[in-house]
């Protein structure tokens, strides 16, 4: 049998003469060459100094892995976006660990998700987003809120967001929470209180007021075939419409009542 060996040369500065050093490569078997082992893939750290080594951080996406299992969201988001739930994935996970601009998750990715990284650019993150539309999102919604909120009770509440932007049909003036002589946008969320989980969010007018937003959440969860919960709410949502609204859904509620009110401070007084 023939043997093949590599042949490198080099210096003895004990000897003061040149050497050579060999190395078995493989070996001629019916005149074809057949490599040895040490030239598999996985030697060629070993085999070449130029190697260039890699990181990757994995302890966020493993956390973050194991929790969107637990919910069910991965599961959920692949058979609603298909191609686009690990692109859509890796930017929650961004949000969540990092958070700031999307623009930055680029530059995340290269260190926590290197294989989607190419394809999580600025431009690509703004044609993802564009590409997912309402009727998308409200099928998303709605199979989330079926698998979350069995048994569990629902907590609404909106929160006001001051903005510049000129080009946001959304951003008006309206009560600002925090008190800034700013425009905003309201941002509606509901939220399970058992499972501490949100189930449902809408972007609305930053005019519009807190009693307009229940009538207006009524007709959502029945849209979207929710089953009557507990609404858990503070007095900005109460009045005799709304209290009609929720007894005609059949659902139950939790709301706060301003002592303003004459009936109040005459129940209060009877008492």
């Amino acid at each position: 049998m023939t043997y093949v060996y590599e042949s490198t040369s080099y210096w003895d500065k004990d000897k003061n003469q040149p050497r050579n050093r060999r190395v078995c490569i493989g070996k001629l078997v019916d005149g074809q060459f057949v490599a040895s082992k040490r030239l598999a893939p996985e030697q060629a750290a070993v085999r070449d100094p130029k190697v260039v080594a890699s990181a990757e951080i994995i302890g966020s996406s493993i956390v973050l892995d194991t929790l969107a299992e637990r919910i069910g969201l991965k599961k959920l988001l692949k058979s609603c976006f298909a191609e686009l739930h690990p692109h859509i994935l890796t930017m929650a996970y961004y949000l969540t660990s990092r958070g700031g601009a999307l623009s930055h998750c680029e530059a995340w990715s290269k260190t926590h998700a290197p294989a989607l990284s190419a394809s999580l650019s600025s431009p690509r993150i703004s044609g993802i987003l564009s590409s997912i539309t309402l009727d998308d999102k409200q099928h998303f919604l709605k199979q989330w809120m079926k698998q979350l909120s069995p048994e569990d009770y629902l907590c609404y509440d909106i929160t006001s967001i001051s903005s510049y932007a000129e080009s946001n049909e959304y951003v008006r003036y309206g009560y600002n929470r925090d008190g800034e002589s700013l425009p905003q946008i309201n941002l509606a969320v509901l939220f399970g209180q058992k499972n501490h989980l949100p189930m449902y969010y809408q972007a609305l007018p930053g005019s519009i007021t807190d009693v307009t937003t229940l009538q207006n959440l009524v007709k959502t969860l029945k849209a979207l075939d929710v089953n009557p919960l507990h609404h858990v709410m503070d007095r900005g949502f109460y009045s005799k419409k709304n209290v009609d609204a929720l007894v005609a859904a059949r659902h139950k509620f939790t709301v706060s009542v301003p002592l303003s009110n004459q009936w109040v401070q005459k129940a209060i007084d009877d008492i």
